[in-house]
């Protein structure tokens, strides 16, 4: 989810810088040069040399002919009209929600002659699936570069330090290509314009470079999914203007510094998920004040909640899964009125939830799975009408489902492996389950059943009903004539007597 918005911002930022240069260039009241410098045109040559193929049905390439003018003709292209300088190469390919089409780009590497092209502010090879090699270092002589953007192509080897000499740079966009290696300590010594640092989706190795604290500008930070190690440099924290960090999907150790929330009072969305993070939940980060993301999930994180968490008024999604957590849920999370996801599975949380959970009027998805929450389900559950997921499981409710769940508009809900009882509220059969992979599991509960409801198997898009372990008794209902949308029917494990009815033909897998 956070990765699909994060390509989203990013393209939209590339393409305004591109919108804003294209603007200045054409409104300013300069002498117009009728060609471009011979150097450049020499430079983009090579470049198209290095190209074994243009995928149509861009083909942006077929128009770089020798002896016209690229200024004009050339498409991708633009120059200062002033003196004929090329000041920006952009090549994108096609992309959709799918990602990037594969039909599209173009094949080849990248030329050390761009190094020539001295006037240049934006380099922009994106998309590129068949745009393959090293990043030549000759690239660390543009210094009036503004921004390189060489995102999801096919790029190989490591970063070379001389672009640490591109002292203008404000976007620097290497994200999910195949580069490796240790990430250059001198690559952030002067970057004191940057504002952007995508590296994300490559295989680097090694620490985050101490030297990040140099970045002085920066405002958003993505090294996720690399195979980075270490500890989280505590210049970090020290970078004022980060609004958004994410370094998830890495092998990071150590523990999360209470200088976090010192420093860093612009922050918007934190994600340091699937690293080896351990200690506990600092204090200081309750001052983080305009924090929408929280993500700490799949470390080895102990210790409790911090009960000031409800300060995090502008929260929209929190995610504590898969740690080891203990204590209860504080009661100040339930006032966070923007909290969208709820996610506190496979920890050791006590404790009972509280009616005040009904104050989440946002919340869409309530995971807590695999912990040690007793008491009963609290009725204003039935209340959140964006709620779609509730995922329950393997905790110790007891008491009967609430009429009130009869108001949910759902995806899944999971309560298996509880001590609920029956009977199931008939109002339950009002709930409306939605998704094509939509399932029901009540497993493992001692619902007492003296038989199945038969508006169970009428549900439209309820895919998955699983109801093993239940303590069911009798016959299956007889008279139905079909089995709604069911795919997937468990009833193991309980006292099913006489004879399976004909519509039990129509579901694809059942566990008698």
């Amino acid at each position: 989810m956070e990765n699909l918005k994060k390509n989203s911002v990013t393209v939209i930022v590339n393409h305004i810088f591109f919108i804003i240069f294209v603007i200045n260039s054409i409104s300013c009241p300069l002498r117009v040069v009728e060609s471009c410098d011979p150097i450049d045109e020499e430079a983009l040559l090579h470049f198209k040399r290095g190209v074994n193929y243009d995928f149509p049905p861009f083909r942006k390439l077929d128009t770089w002919v020798p002896n016209t003018d690229c200024c004009v003709e050339w498409q991708g292209v633009s120059c200062d009209p002033a003196n004929g300088r090329v000041v920006q190469v952009y090549l994108f390919s096609f992309r959709d929600e799918g990602g990037v089409d594969r039909n599209f780009g173009v094949e080849g590497t990248l030329s050390p002659f761009l190094g020539n092209l001295t006037y240049l502010q934006y380099l922009g090879f994106k998309d590129q699936v068949g745009l393959s090699g090293p990043i030549p270092p000759e690239l660390g002589k543009l210094s009036h570069l503004v921004g390189l953007g060489l995102t999801n192509n096919q790029l190989n080897g490591s970063i070379p330090s001389s672009l640490g000499n591109l002292h203008k740079l404000q976007y620097l966009s290497l994200g999910n290509n195949s580069l490796s290696g240790a990430i250059p300590n001198s690559l952030f010594r002067s970057l004191k314009s940057l504002l952007t640092l995508e590296l994300e989706g490559n295989q680097f190795t090694g620490s985050i470079p101490s030297s990040i604290s140099n970045l002085i500008s920066l405002e958003k930070i993505y090294l996720t999914r690399n195979n980075l190690s270490g500890s989280i440099p505590l210049g970090i924290t020290t970078l004022k203007n980060l609004t958004y960090i994410d370094l998830s999907y890495n092998h990071i150790t150590g523990n999360i510094s209470d200088s976090i929330g010192n420093n860093l009072s612009k922050l918007q969305a934190l994600f340091l998920n699937y690293n080896k993070l351990i200690g506990t939940i600092p204090s200081s980060v309750v001052k983080l004040s305009q924090l929408q993301e929280l993500h700490l999930d799949h470390n080895k994180i102990t210790g409790v909640i911090l009960r000031s968490v409800g300060k995090l008024s502008q929260l929209r999604n929190l995610y504590l899964d898969h740690n080891r957590l203990t204590g209860p849920i504080p009661s100040s999370i339930f006032n966070l009125f923007s909290l969208e996801v709820l996610n506190f599975g496979n920890n050791k949380l006590t404790g009972m939830l509280p009616y005040s959970i009904g104050n989440l009027t946002k919340i869409q998805r309530i995971v807590l799975e695999n912990n040690k929450i007793t008491g009963k389900l609290p009725p204003t559950i039935g209340y959140l009408t964006a709620l779609y997921d509730i995922l329950l499981s393997n905790n110790r409710f007891f008491g009967r489902i609430p009429p009130s769940f009869d108001n949910l508009r759902l995806n899944s809900l999971q309560l298996s492996n509880n001590h609920l009882v029956g009977p199931l509220p008939p109002q339950l059969a009002n709930t409306t389950f939605f998704n094509s992979d939509s399932n029901l599991d009540l497993s493992y509960n001692p619902l007492g059943l003296k038989n199945i409801p038969d508006w169970l198997f009428h549900y439209y898009e309820l895919k998955n009903i699983n109801l093993a372990g239940a303590g069911i008794k009798g016959e299956l209902p007889q008279s139905m004539s079909s089995s709604g949308s069911i795919v997937h029917l468990d009833l193991s494990s309980n006292e099913i007597t006489g004879k399976l009815p004909s519509w039990i033909g129509n579901i694809y897998f059942l566990v008698p």
